[in-house]
């Protein structure tokens, strides 16, 4: 397989498999010129030239970023960028994230609560996750807690890494941390003061636990209209942050805003669809809905 020579951000999330991540961590170094978050900088602001860079970010701070990916990053000498939220870290007041707290309830259960809640009867959809992304961040905890109380489920035990963790990782120096919110809330839902402060908090109150300038946002979920738009980018503005991440798939250049650079999820799969993935690119969604689109049409087919 010819391996297209394009810059790219790749981000992982909660990462279970150890021998996985490190099989495509050794891929990625193979492949690609890993760069940190100061050379990314130095693109964007200096424009210095890059071909076939890489950088590597994590999202929400589970505890397994501190328990299998940064070992590997360690073992590998490869720098990366974990996206945090120092609420969540603080464990005070919600102890999780609201996408982690409702992973196993059942989903018809979760919906038919969520169109009770807002007033959503007449809505046919049954998706929960279509559902909830129209709600505000208040709304999403309390359809939670109506959840919990109508089926004596209690609330799980913290799943994220502690602030004295990502302290060490921000002074052992191959990370950098970057915020992501209080709460990851769907950003375009909320009020100007609501999204201000999700913002502006969280990454005032990560400074202050690690004690210098907070240079790197992600925006919670990403997609750029639909989680965040100017408004957003405009409170970054007004902080620190020099480099804000979206989750658009593509590859990243100099005509890219500073403030919605694009990245590429990995989660899962074996290393030939991670190789097939990287090597897609830009074509990879693309192809993916043709596939599903092809694949509904002959099951309808043959039903």
């Amino acid at each position: 397989m010819h391996f297209r020579k394009t810059n790219k951000v790749i981000t992982f999330h909660e990462v279970k498999n150890y021998a996985w991540f490190e099989t495509v961590v050794k891929y990625l170094k193979n492949k690609y010129n890993i760069i940190t978050a100061k050379q990314l900088y130095e693109f964007y602001y200096d424009h210095k030239s890059f071909k076939n860079a890489c950088l590597i970010t994590v999202d929400d701070g589970h505890s397994r970023s501190y328990d299998v990916i940064y070992p590997i990053l360690k073992k590998y000498n490869v720098p990366a960028i974990f996206f945090v939220s120092p609420e969540i870290a603080k464990r005070e007041n919600a102890t999780n994230f609201w996408f982690q707290e409702i992973r196993d309830y059942d989903k018809e259960k979760l919906a038919n609560i969520i169109k009770t809640h807002s007033n959503k009867q007449d809505n046919p959809e049954k998706d929960h996750k279509v559902l909830i992304e129209s709600e505000t961040i208040d709304n999403i905890w309390k359809i939670i807690s109506k959840y919990q109380k109508l089926y004596s489920v209690i609330r799980k035990e913290p799943q994220n890494m502690t602030i004295e963790q990502i302290r060490q990782i921000d002074k052992e120096g191959l990370v950098e941390i970057g915020a992501h919110t209080l709460t990851h809330p769907f950003l375009a839902n909320e009020t100007d003061i609501r999204a201000k402060e999700e913002i502006h908090s969280s990454i005032k109150q990560l400074e202050e636990i690690l004690g210098h300038t907070v240079l790197t946002f992600a925006y919670p979920n990403g997609r750029p209209i639909f989680d965040f738009g100017e408004r957003e980018k405009q409170f970054l503005k007004e902080t620190s942050v020099k480099l804000a991440f979206s989750s658009y798939p593509h590859n990243f250049s100099l005509s890219d805003d500073a403030f919605a650079i694009p990245r590429y999820g990995l989660t899962y799969g074996t290393l030939l669809f991670v190789k097939m993935k990287l090597f897609l690119g830009n074509y990879y969604v693309v192809i993916k809905k043709i596939i599903r689109t092809s694949i509904n049409i002959f099951q309808k087919y043959d039903a």
